[in-house]
């Protein structure tokens, strides 16, 4: 668990444990800003070395901003955190919450991360976003192949991925970034 507000903090690793979460969100204060992109990029680089599926729940009013909120809150870029989500691979899903919430920033975290985003308009809605991004997760699945074209050029590579049964579903970022070197 990663908490942000003048900087990004781990303030409790990866466990299967659930207690120990709990505890850390009860005890969680804000004050001042908002390093939102510190967060998110921090967050990719904890899940990078993490093997199997990888998700962030990123909760927020998706503005990256300092304590009076006359500029910006974090150290790294909004395309920084995009690149490392990208070459992370880790879905995010967005809620975000408040009376001025960064819709667009918080989609596009979700889009360009194969993961989504969630604005509920009240308090008690927030079990149902909850609910929908654990039922994401438990449906998720990731495909891999090997790709013929061996240029490593930091390209964008256009994947269409398709299913025979029209019921299935199928979300994805509609391709990759090679790597670059």
């Amino acid at each position: 668990m990663i908490v942000f507000s003048d900087e990004s903090l781990l303030i409790h690793d990866l466990t299967e444990r659930r207690e120990g979460t709990h505890q850390a969100i009860d005890q969680y204060q804000v004050r001042g800003g908002t390093a939102l992109n510190d967060a998110l990029f921090d967050a990719m680089k904890r899940l990078s070395p993490v093997d199997g599926r990888r998700a962030v729940v990123l909760v927020t009013d998706g503005r990256d901003e300092n304590g009076p909120g006359t500029g910006p809150g974090s150290r790294h870029s909004r395309a920084e955190v995009l690149s490392e989500l990208r070459r992370v691979d880790a879905a995010v899903y967005s809620i975000g919450l408040g009376s001025s919430v960064d819709r667009e920033g918080l989609e596009e975290f979700a889009r360009e991360s194969g993961g989504e985003a969630f604005f509920p308009e009240l308090v008690r809605d927030l079990a149902d976003d909850y609910r929908r991004v654990i039922q994401h997760l438990r449906r998720r699945y990731v495909a891999t192949f090997l790709s013929s074209n061996t240029n490593r050029d930091g390209a964008w590579r256009a994947v269409e991925i398709t299913s025979r049964d029209p019921r299935v579903a199928i979300r994805s970022r509609g391709g990759y970034h090679a790597p670059a070197h």
